[in-house]
């Protein structure tokens, strides 16, 4: 098991930047922009689920909500989708957990720190998921 973090310095309220994530609208704003064709299903509560694709790039990400504590703590599981498909090793979908913290950044009420920890039993860095979580949180960064 592996699990890699990542922190970003987000320059709104931790209330906005809870929502950035729980809200279909906004995370389409900053998750995959690029990719117009991306359709964004979230129902934040513990139990829900999302559901993130991409039709003509083949891939996207699902999961449900196992914590749901508003503005500071979303946990949820991760499965890839390859051609609307959960990633599989020896055909048994790879699920990971991904915690995502919000807090308040020291006595600016207008600036949120955003930590996301992603843990999985497969390689990380090769299978690509920091990589993916540096692109998707460098955008992030520029949320208002």
């Amino acid at each position: 098991m592996s699990t890699i973090t990542m922190t970003r310095t987000v320059p709104t309220r931790p209330e906005r930047a809870y929502d950035a994530w729980t809200d279909a609208e906004l995370l389409a704003t900053w998750w995959w922009p690029h990719l117009p064709d991306t359709t964004y299903q979230v129902d934040a509560r513990v139990g829900g689920s999302f559901r993130i694709e991409s039709g003509a790039a083949s891939f996207g990400v699902q999961g449900e909500f196992l914590v749901v504590e508003p503005p500071t703590l979303l946990r949820f599981t991760w499965v890839w989708l390859t051609e609307g498909q959960p990633a599989a090793v020896d055909g048994t979908p790879v699920v990971d957990t991904v915690e995502v913290t919000f807090a308040d950044h020291g006595e600016a009420t207008e600036v949120t720190e955003v930590t996301v920890r992603h843990t999985s039993t497969e390689d990380l860095v090769a299978g690509g998921a920091q990589q993916g979580w540096n692109d998707c949180l460098d955008r992030l960064e520029r949320l208002r």
